[in-house]
């Protein structure tokens, strides 16, 4: 069986930095289901991931307009104090969530307002995978329906979304 739509492809990776900073790794935990063609995964590994077979590993480079997109600038932005409670205990590379419920990185803090990010925290660089795939199945009609796997491993890599 391949990597194709419509099957739930469960992984195993490392992801690392230009750097080579390690940014995630599941391979100690239980392996990340997703559904190929869904979009639950960024394009470019969907895209490299596409006609591997169970066992097989990938070195792949994923450019940001293939990952999480550029950074935009209209996503910086300037909160004042009387607009964010709790401002006084707010540092800077702190993630807080404004009143309206998006989450924000506090870039600089000033006396009566910080510079907020909105990008996402990976956007605008190139990110480096090793992928394994551990296992491959027909989706349920239910996963297909939903878009999703119905039975993921829960907690195996952390935040979701995060690959």
């Amino acid at each position: 069986m391949i990597v194709e739509n419509n099957r739930v492809v469960a992984i195993h990776y490392v992801l690392k930095d230009d750097a080579g900073n390690v940014l995630h790794d599941n391979t100690n935990f239980a392996a990340e289901e997703y559904l190929h063609g869904a979009g639950n995964i960024l394009p470019g590994l969907e895209l490299a991931l596409q006609d591997m077979k169970a066992g097989q590993e990938i070195d792949v480079i994923i450019p940001p307009e293939y990952a999480y997109g550029p950074v935009e600038a209209s996503l910086i932005f300037d909160v004042t104090e009387e607009d964010l409670p709790g401002f006084e205990s707010m540092a800077e590379g702190e993630l807080v969530t404004l009143f309206d419920g998006t989450e924000v990185c506090v870039l600089e803090k000033h006396e009566d307002y910080l510079v907020a990010d909105a990008n996402h925290p990976l956007a605008g660089k190139t990110l480096h995978y090793t992928v394994r795939v551990a296992a491959i199945r027909d989706a349920l009609s239910e996963e297909i329906l939903q878009g999703e796997p119905v039975a993921a491993t829960g907690g195996s890599c952390g935040p979701a979304g995060c690959c």
